[in-house]
């Protein structure tokens, strides 16, 4: 209950919220649940079934989103709070008088700033065309801080689609110049703003964008994967993560209404009974010798359904990207570009494929790596993102029939009513 004129007076006022900003990230609605959540159950069809009783997600389950979701508006409201506050140390920088340590809280800021605009402009807005001119509604682009009721009551107009993208490339090219290449507080690196911009060139399609950060990453952040597919799962802070949202078992998301654990498992007593179900259907794109299978997919013991192991508790640290990430993102781009930068897509697929217990591959298609992709990467918040890239569609409705393609509206989230009314 610090007046906003008087809360960043201190070069260690300006760090502590830049602490701040990652603990924002933690929040349910944003990466702590549903930045993850969400996107699974809006590309949920053949993957993610939501069997629980919340009327939330079950209607983005069915594509049946109604504008005062409260889901939708939480994500809509933690976000661009998160955003101001990446303005409020913006604006503040001048208290830092040691060069390097003002550099890393710009980096940091603009990193904030950077991905969650590009985790809202794929969730509230039709998404970017590589055909198109992207000229549709995008979402509110805020780069000035509010602190005050004047500057609260501005109204903002929503930005174009290419705008926003625009922006977001313009921050996390700036973080990637301001960021350490390593960072004591396992807060965001030089490869961490590397790796969300590669995410950032694959959602539009700009492959030979998106390659040379991979490559960056596989060659020189000195990353590595865990010996075994739930590696990264089980422990904290290991080497194949570059960003992890940091928990324990007194700071986390929520074991009751929220956190992740709470909706996808069903054993040991943690989870609501199992909400988040595996079908068959995506058990079977499984070979039976695959490690993910057996390590990461289990029976439930309330519902006797298929749910992922990767979330199984409360207090686990949550990988937001990991390098295996970068390897299919490596392969993908190689293989559509036909070229072999810092391995041949085979070679990068085989890392990821032979991890998982399964023998090397003697050849590979596009198709084959985005099968890869899908099994490695399946419930941390893709599949949305993917089906929308790749130009594909899923389904929903009451009986899950209705097919939707990519760039159906009902696949975007409503401008919640609360902001439009205000």
């Amino acid at each position: 209950s610090i007046p906003a004129d008087q809360a960043l007076l201190t070069a260690d006022d300006v760090n502590a919220a830049v602490n701040g900003l990652y603990a924002k990230l933690d929040d349910p609605s944003l990466y702590g649940t549903d930045l993850n959540l969400d996107a699974e159950l809006m590309g949920g069809y053949q993957q993610a079934v939501w069997t629980g009783s919340f009327t939330q997600p079950r209607q983005m389950y069915r594509k049946t989103l109604t504008d005062d979701n409260s889901r939708v508006s939480n994500l809509w409201l933690e976000a661009y709070a998160d955003i101001n506050l990446a303005n409020v140390v913006l604006s503040k920088l001048d208290l830092v008088t040691d060069s390097a340590q003002k550099a890393n809280m710009e980096g940091q800021a603009l990193f904030i700033r950077g991905i969650l605009h590009f985790e809202l402009v794929r969730l509230f807005a039709l998404p970017w065309d590589p055909a198109g001119t992207n000229a549709k509604p995008g979402v509110v682009i805020q780069t000035k801080p509010t602190s005050t009721e004047s500057e609260a009551a501005e109204k903002s107009s929503r930005s174009t689609v290419a705008d926003v993208y625009k922006q977001i490339e313009s921050d996390l090219k700036t973080a990637i110049t301001r960021l350490p290449e390593r960072d004591a507080s396992k807060r965001a690196n030089k490869y961490t703003a590397e790796g969300f911009l590669a995410r950032v060139y694959l959602q539009q399609s700009r492959f030979a964008d998106a390659l040379p950060l991979a490559d960056d990453i596989i060659q020189n952040g000195g990353f590595q994967l865990t010996p075994t597919v739930d590696g990264a799962f089980l422990n904290k802070n290991t080497s194949e993560t570059l960003l992890e949202i940091q928990q324990n078992d007194q700071n986390n998301a929520g074991a009751a209404n929220d956190g992740l654990s709470t909706f996808y498992a069903d054993r040991n007593g943690i989870g609501r009974g199992g909400d988040v179900d595996i079908p068959q259907a995506f058990v079977d794109l499984m070979d039976p010798a695959d490690a993910r299978l057996t390590l990461l997919i289990y029976e439930g013991e309330t519902d006797g359904q298929y749910h992922t192991g990767k979330w199984y508790d409360p207090g686990q640290n949550i990988p937001v990207l990991r390098l295996a990430e970068l390897y299919l993102v490596r392969a993908e781009c190689n293989e559509r570009l036909g070229s072999a930068v810092g391995a041949t897509p085979l070679e990068d697929v085989n890392v990821i494929h032979t991890r998982a217990g399964l023998p090397e591959l003697t050849a590979v298609t596009l198709n084959d790596i985005l099968l890869e992709r899908r099994l490695e990467l399946a419930f941390e918040g893709l599949r949305i993102h993917d089906i929308k890239r790749l130009k594909q569609s899923t389904n929903g409705g009451a009986d899950m029939t209705t097919v939707y393609p990519w760039n159906a509206d009902k696949l975007v989230f409503p401008i919640p009513e609360r902001e439009v009314n205000a």
